[in-house]
């Protein structure tokens, strides 16, 4: 995987012209969470919000805290915020995985680890989101998701890391890891572009809230109440 990866990335910067090769200026993760009574792959399919970012644009902070119930499963999608694809600000969403690479902002692979701190926890999981298909490496200290169709803007969640509490509700933290295999927290662009993007918030879940969620990472887009609900769906 990471030796195509290593190939597609010398094919594109020898095909596209060096001010295509932009990429991203300043990507950022976040994580979310939310809890559910169930698995929501089994049978599936999962809540639209798993998967895709719940509105255009956000009102208010991000959903990186969920109060905790016994034995319920704890969702932790992976967000990736201030991508340079906000038409007001001339980007584009390039065609992106394969070839060709196109210019602007998004990204086609994700790489990093999530690594859980306090109230113990049980890992039951990862899903990969549809467009993406899972790489080499051991979840959830090694994750690596790559495009399978096209370049994705922010809206587009790679995948989802679960878990299941016990009978103890007080405070579990998610945190933004490097992945264990390479030692990289690592984004490649929609020119296939290599990026280190920066980690901008974790995700609590249980206990009493203290941490600060960031607010709307993401390009404000305008939308329609009727698109809001479509998500849900």
């Amino acid at each position: 995987m990471k030796k195509l990866l290593v190939l597609l990335i010398a094919a594109c910067f020898c095909l596209v012209p060096t001010m295509a090769l932009a990429g991203n200026t300043s990507p950022t993760l976040y994580l979310e969470i939310y809890m559910l009574d169930y698995d929501p792959d089994d049978p599936g399919p999962p809540p639209a919000n798993l998967c895709v970012h719940p509105s255009r644009p956000l009102v208010g902070e991000l959903p990186c805290f969920s109060p905790k119930a016994p034995y319920n499963f704890g969702i932790v999608p992976i967000h990736i915020g201030k991508l340079d694809t906000d038409p007001a600000k001339g980007g584009v969403l390039a065609p992106g995985w394969p070839l060709p690479c196109g210019p602007g902002g998004g990204y086609d692979v994700i790489s990093v680890g999530v690594a859980k701190t306090g109230t113990a926890v049980t890992y039951v999981g990862i899903t990969g989101c549809p467009g993406f298909l899972q790489g080499p490496g051991t979840p959830p200290a090694a994750i690596l998701f790559a495009a399978t169709t096209a370049c994705h803007d922010w809206l587009d969640h790679p995948c989802y890391v679960k878990y299941m509490s016990t009978t103890a509700m007080t405070a579990t933290f998610f945190t933004i890891v490097a992945n264990t295999d390479d030692g990289l927290i690592q984004l490649i662009n929609c020119q296939l572009g290599q990026e280190i993007p920066a980690v901008g918030g974790g995700a609590q879940w249980g206990g009493t809230k203290s941490i600060v969620c960031g607010l709307d990472p993401t390009a404000v887009d305008l939308t329609t109440w009727g698109n809001i609900k479509g998500l849900y769906r």
